[in-house]
């Protein structure tokens, strides 16, 4: 048995202060939505589904200097948990395989359980938690939100994507978010993707033409 909710306590204590769409409020929607998929998929491991939903984000680059520190604090925490070693690995390997970042040269193959987690993920990352969670970012990143003189960009590797600097918050959804409909893995993560999708067109398209109509 995985004792939820003292990971639930645990990943709470690191995300509560977080304000770049990184918060525990993300973690609680992407715990929500894998639970939707759980009940599609009944041949899934929940437990383990949960609980990587809850710690997917504690060690992640974007939220610690010290990847391997942080995520040999997480490690330990398990540990103390008494949960099956082989448990622990299945969490981090699809912790360490699951992000947009990790799959830009080439897609990793997870188990159900990771391609659950990681829809829950994506889908969170969709639609219009998915636009104030994109401008959260931006906005903690100082970064200017739309510059038509700014191109969208192409990333050759997860160093290259972490590492952007002169980049506007409206391409993000053109480097990613945009794509994230078609890396979806199971039926309900792609229906529930769908209408999301359709949301983030939306917002950008009238962004830009709005921006055209002040700016001659």
């Amino acid at each position: 048995m995985i004792d939820l909710k003292k990971i639930k306590r645990f990943a709470q204590e690191i995300h509560d202060k977080n304000n770049d769409g990184h918060g525990f409020d993300h973690i609680e929607r992407v715990v929500a939505l894998a639970q939707k998929i759980l009940l599609t998929e009944p041949s899934a491991n929940q437990e383990l589904v949960l609980a990587t939903c809850y710690l997917h984000d504690t060690y992640d680059e974007k939220l610690t200097d010290d990847v391997p520190k942080q995520k040999a604090k997480v490690a330990q925490f398990l540990n103390e948990l008494k949960i099956d070693k082989k448990l622990i690995d299945d969490l981090f390997m699809i912790i360490d395989n699951m992000s947009f970042s990790s799959n830009l040269i080439e897609r990793k193959t997870l188990s159900l359980n990771g391609q659950i987690v990681q829809d829950a993920d994506r889908l969170d990352a969709m639609g219009a938690w998915g636009i104030v969670r994109t401008l959260e970012y931006g906005w903690a990143k100082n970064r200017v939100f739309y510059d038509p003189n700014l191109p969208p960009l192409d990333y050759n590797s997860k160093e290259d994507y972490h590492s952007q600097k002169n980049n506007s918050t409206l391409n993000h959804f053109y480097e990613k978010l945009f794509l994230l409909k078609d890396l979806l893995n199971t039926t309900e993560g792609k229906r529930l993707g769908e209408k999301r999708d359709k949301i983030m067109h939306l917002f950008v398209s009238q962004i830009e033409e709005e921006y055209k109509e002040t700016h001659f």
